[in-house]
């Protein structure tokens, strides 16, 4: 298992799953074209920005979270993606389920992230 130094903090370090989960976020609210040197990274989640949040708006937020995890995080394989809407916050909730080896072990994750509409 790899060990990241936690930078919030020195004197603690992070262990996988939570180096996935920062890179997960860090992939979702990166817009594609916005990272210098990198012209590809990041998702297409700020093109349903706005858009109503009906079952096509959640099948598209679920494809471009699949589409961006698969090309961008390899350490993990996509075991499903659940998104929800919460209308008194005017947000949605995507719920990734996620697998990655550990030790010859695999573990199964999952992380929940909050898209403003």
């Amino acid at each position: 298992m790899a060990l990241y130094t936690d930078y919030r903090t020195l004197a603690t370090t992070v262990t996988d799953a939570h180096a996935i989960n920062n890179a997960i976020k860090n992939i979702l609210f990166t817009k594609i074209g916005s990272m210098p040197g990198k012209p590809t990274f990041g998702s297409n989640l700020y093109k349903v920005t706005f858009n109503p949040l009906d079952h096509v708006t959640k099948s598209l937020i679920a494809e471009y979270i699949k589409e961006a995890l698969k090309k961008w995080e390899k350490r993990i394989i996509v075991t499903g993606v659940v998104v929800k809407d919460v209308p008194e916050f005017n947000k949605a909730i995507a719920t990734i389920s996620y697998s990655y080896t550990d030790k010859g072990l695999e573990v199964d994750e999952q992380i929940s992230v909050g898209l403003l509409q």
